[in-house]
C-alpha cells in the first residue's frame, strides 16, 4: 500500500499548452510565458483571456552625416531639377508665345500691305484718266512730290536749274527769252503733306540774291523763282502725260508745263521741237493755252528764221490760280493732242503742221514759272506768288508709249 502510493505520488502533472491565446485567465494584468512568447491577461468583452503582449517597434537608428549630407544633396538635385523642369516649360511657352505673336504680327502685316497694295490700285485706277476716244492703259512713271516739308525735289527724276546760256549745254539748263526773274533751285520745295505737292515760290527779288541763283538773262530781274526738268534723267516717248497743277495768282506770272526734244544738245532749237502742255496768260487767269514749236525744215542748230508755232486756247470756265486742274498731251505717232481737264483743246500732225516733224522721238519734261510782261501782263502790283505741282504722270495711250530712265 504504502508502494501504491509512493507510485501515484511521483506520476507527472500534465504540460502546459503551447498556445495559450484566447484561454481564460483570472487576473487582468497578469502575465505568463509560453514557448517563448508573452502573454497578458486581457478583458475583450466580458471576458477574461490571454493575449500575445504586443512588441514595440524597434526604435531606428539615428542617420550618420553621411546619410543626411547624401539626403541634403539629393533633395537639393530634386529642386534643382524641377526648377530646370520648370524654366523649360516656361521657356516653352514663351517660344510658343513668340511664335504665335510673330506669326501675328506678320499676318497682320501681310494683310496691311495687301490692303495698302488694294488701295494703291484702287487710287490708281480711280485716277486714271477717262477721256473719250482715248484708251489710256497702265501707269507708265509718275511723282508724286511726297517727303518732308521743306525738302527738295527728288533729284532721281528732276534737276533744279539755275539756268544759263551756254550752247553746248542746253537743254533743260538753258533759258532764252524776256523772263523777268532769276532762277534759283532754293525757290522749289516740297510741301510735307500727305497727298505731297512741289511749290514753286516767285517772290520779289531782295539782295543779296539766294546763293544758288544763276544770271539774269533779260534785260533786268525783279524777281526769284523757280524752274526744274527731267532732262539727262527721264524721257519719254509717247503716251497720255498728265500734271495736276494749281496755277500762281496775279498778273505777270507766266507758269509752263512743256517738253523739248532729248536730243536738244544735238541739234539745237527749233529743230529738236517743243511742246507746251500748258502756258498760261495771269492776266486772263480763265485760258488755258496750249503750243507747239517747230523747224520749217530740219535745221540742225539753226536758229530762228527756221521758227514757227501753232497755239491754241481754251476757256476753262474757272480762274485757275483758285485750284487744281489737269494739263495733259495726248502723244502717238504723227499727233499729238492737248487737254485741260480731259477737255480737248487742240491737235496736230505732220498734215497739220507744216514743218519738220520732230515730234515722234523723245522728250523730257519742264515745269516752271517766269515772271513776264510781255506773256501775261503787268507784274508791277506782284509781290509774291506760289506754283503747286500735286504730280506728274505718264501712261500708255492707245498700246503706245515708253519711259527711258537713266
Amino acid at each position: 500500500m504504502v508502494m501504491v502510493s509512493s507510485l501515484l505520488l511521483s506520476t507527472p502533472t500534465q504540460a502546459a499548452p503551447k498556445n495559450i491565446a484566447g484561454i481564460a485567465c483570472k487576473k487582468a494584468g497578469a502575465s505568463q510565458v509560453a514557448s517563448g512568447k508573452t502573454y497578458v491577461c486581457t478583458l475583450v468583452g466580458k471576458k477574461l483571456v490571454w493575449k500575445i503582449k504586443a512588441t514595440p517597434a524597434p526604435t531606428p537608428a539615428a542617420p550618420t552625416w553621411a546619410e543626411i549630407e547624401a539626403e541634403k544633396t539629393a533633395a537639393a538635385a530634386k529642386a534643382a531639377e524641377e526648377v530646370r523642369l520648370k524654366q523649360e516649360v516656361e521657356a516653352k511657352a514663351a517660344a510658343e508665345l513668340k511664335a504665335k505673336q510673330e506669326a501675328e504680327a506678320k499676318a497682320a502685316e501681310e494683310l496691311k500691305l495687301k490692303l495698302e497694295a488694294e488701295a494703291k490700285a484702287a487710287k490708281i485706277e480711280a485716277e486714271r484718266p477717262k477721256v473719250q476716244g482715248l484708251t489710256i492703259g497702265n501707269l507708265l512713271w509718275g511723282d508724286d512730290f511726297k517727303g518732308t516739308k521743306d525738302s527738295v525735289i527728288d533729284q532721281k527724276n528732276w534737276s533744279a536749274r539755275n539756268c544759263h546760256r551756254v550752247p553746248y549745254e542746253m537743254g533743260g539748263g538753258a533759258c532764252f527769252g524776256t523772263e523777268s526773274n532769276y532762277y534759283a533751285p532754293s525757290a522749289i520745295k516740297l510741301d510735307g503733306s500727305e497727298e505731297g505737292a512741289a511749290v514753286i515760290s516767285t517772290t520779289r527779288a531782295v539782295w543779296p540774291l539766294p546763293s544758288d541763283a544763276g544770271s539774269c538773262l533779260s534785260n533786268g530781274c525783279a524777281f526769284v523763282s523757280g524752274r526744274f526738268d527731267t532732262h539727262g534723267k527721264v524721257s519719254f516717248q509717247y503716251g497720255f502725260i498728265e500734271a495736276r497743277i494749281k496755277m500762281p495768282a496775279g498778273s505777270g506770272n507766266h507758269p509752263a508745263f512743256w517738253m523739248l526734244g532729248d536730243n536738244i544738245n544735238q541739234v539745237g532749237w527749233p529743230t529738236t521741237g517743243e511742246l507746251d502742255i500748258t502756258e498760261i496768260h495771269s492776266n486772263d487767269p480763265n485760258v488755258t493755252t496750249a503750243a507747239i514749236n517747230y523747224s520749217t525744215y530740219f535745221a540742225p542748230n539753226s536758229c530762228c528764221s527756221n521758227h514757227k508755232y501753232t497755239v491754241a486756247a481754251l476757256n476753262v470756265g474757272a480762274d485757275v490760280s483758285a485750284g487744281f486742274h489737269t494739263y495733259a498731251v495726248a502723244w502717238l505717232p504723227d499727233s499729238v493732242s492737248f487737254y485741260v481737264d480731259n477737255r480737248l483743246i487742240s491737235t496736230t500732225t505732220p498734215q497739220s503742221l507744216g514743218g519738220y516733224w520732230s515730234f515722234n522721238d523723245k522728250f523730257f519734261l519742264i515745269l516752271n514759272n517766269a515772271v513776264n510782261a510781255g506773256f501775261s501782263g503787268s507784274w508791277e502790283n506782284l509781290q509774291s506768288s506760289t506754283m503747286t505741282i500735286d504730280w506728274v504722270r505718264s501712261y500708255q495711250l492707245n498700246g503706245q508709249g515708253q519711259v527711258f530712265t537713266k
